[in-house]
């Protein structure tokens, strides 16, 4: 410290206010979960460097009475009494605690003496001892007018620096109880979220297949996961005459509750299809009629339907704006996009069309269906996973089974995440003939 103006005792004081307020945000900010609002108010009354009264009490106007007010916490010979709920605050009736309770600015009195009622010390007799009085308005945690007043025993015992320090120490008070108050209020309310949303995250999780498809003719396997508790990915299996099995994999815009809702209603119209669901472009077609006009704007789901003939080893498949598919020819190690013309995302317009294309498969064959939160999987410098990487890995793995190639999948994309939390849902369905 250089200045001259400032002693070093009167510095000091400085620090010892900055180690109050060290001690209350430590409070407020890391421990409200386990700190009571009384703690902090005793802290900032009791702190050398806190409030310079005898007394303190704040009141709170009975709504419903034009005499009587509420006693929500006082304090007085090194106690403090807080009481939390308005039921049980004790009641007092006119008086000079009543007309301080009116007040909308600050006021002091060098002398309450003559002031104070029976009434008054019916409900705090330790006013008989005071004199000063510093009557601060202040508000409730529900906004309401509530009134601090700080009290010395003392005829005029406040000058001018004690009259300022009570007022910030009196509104700093105020802020940070209210503040804690709506803290301890808005975790209880994201705990019940949270509840509701795991509730959620488990339902549609109840829609999803139980069992894998087992066959000669293939292997499969599926991962899913959501960002947040309950997410707007989805995929299932349909057992088809002669053999054939139908695969989807779809992908509602956003995620969170209102994408697990749009699931859940894309799931409910595919198993409520009328015929068989095939083939696979009216299937789509028909999902995008039910949804259109009844989903919330800017909202859609993405889709690519496939149905697997064992018998001709065909692959027919239809896409509505969905990721291309990747398929890994175990022959040759060469991979194609299964790609088809047009295909808009369902729900946009009632009026989009979508277009068939088939592939013969091949023994080691290999075909990888994902949702868009696998290439958009992003690492610390804000790099996306994208397809590049995912089509060397499948080069690098076309002896494994169809599991191994999932848990390779995402062993690399975890990697290349290093910690990075996933910013949106992720399915993968891997098929392997």
């Amino acid at each position: 410290m250089k200045t001259k103006k400032i002693s070093r005792e009167d510095w000091n004081e400085v620090l010892g206010v900055h180690r109050l307020f060290e001690r209350i945000n430590e409070s407020v900010i890391n421990e409200y979960a386990t700190t009571t609002p009384i703690e902090v108010v005793d802290l900032i009354i009791k702190d050398p460097y806190g409030t310079d009264c005898d007394g303190v009490v704040t009141i709170y106007p009975n709504p419903t009475s034009k005499t009587e007010y509420f006693i929500r916490m006082q304090h007085v010979d090194a106690k403090t009494v807080y009481n939390p709920e308005l039921h049980s605050m004790p009641r007092g009736e006119g008086g000079f605690l009543k007309y301080a309770s009116t007040l909308t600015t600050p006021a002091i009195y060098p002398d309450i003496s003559k002031e104070v009622t029976e009434g008054d010390l019916k409900i705090l007799p330790w006013l008989s001892r005071m004199h000063t009085a510093m009557v601060v308005p202040t508000v409730s945690v529900t906004g309401e007018p509530a009134t601090t007043v700080l009290l010395a025993v003392d005829e005029d015992a406040f000058d001018i620096g004690t009259l300022k320090s009570n007022l910030f120490l009196t509104y700093a008070t105020t802020s940070i109880v209210l503040n804690m108050i709506l803290r301890m209020e808005t975790d209880t309310v994201r705990k019940a979220l949270d509840e509701e949303l795991a509730s959620i995250g488990r339902i549609q999780r109840e829609f999803l297949p139980k069992e894998l498809p087992v066959s000669e003719d293939f292997d499969c396997a599926v991962y899913y996961a959501t960002s947040a508790c309950a997410g707007g990915d989805y995929y299932d299996f349909f057992r088809m005459a002669g053999g054939r099995t139908g695969f989807i994999v779809a992908d509602v815009s956003g995620h969170g509750s209102p994408a697990a809702i749009v699931m859940a209603m894309t799931r409910l119209l595919l198993h409520t299809y009328p015929e068989s669901v095939e083939p696979p472009e009216d299937v789509l077609t028909n999902l995008n009629k039910l949804l259109s006009g009844n989903l919330i704007l800017g909202q859609f789901v993405t889709a690519f339907y496939c149905i697997l003939n064992p018998e001709t080893m065909t692959l027919t498949y239809s896409n509505a704006g969905h990721c291309y598919p990747l398929l890994l020819r175990g022959a040759s190690g060469a991979i194609e996009e299964l790609r088809t013309k047009g295909g808009i995302p369902l729900g946009i317009t009632d009026a989009g069309t979508f277009d068939r294309a088939s592939v013969t498969l091949a023994k080691g064959d290999i075909v990888v269906i994902y949702t868009d939160g696998l290439m958009e999987a992003m690492n610390s410098a804000g790099e996306m996973y994208g397809d590049g990487r995912l089509k060397k890995l499948l080069k690098s793995g076309a002896d494994s089974s169809a599991e191994e190639i999932k848990n390779d999948i995402l062993r690399d994309v975890f990697v290349f995440c290093d910690g990075e939390s996933l910013k949106d849902d992720i399915t993968i369905m891997v098929l392997k003939v």
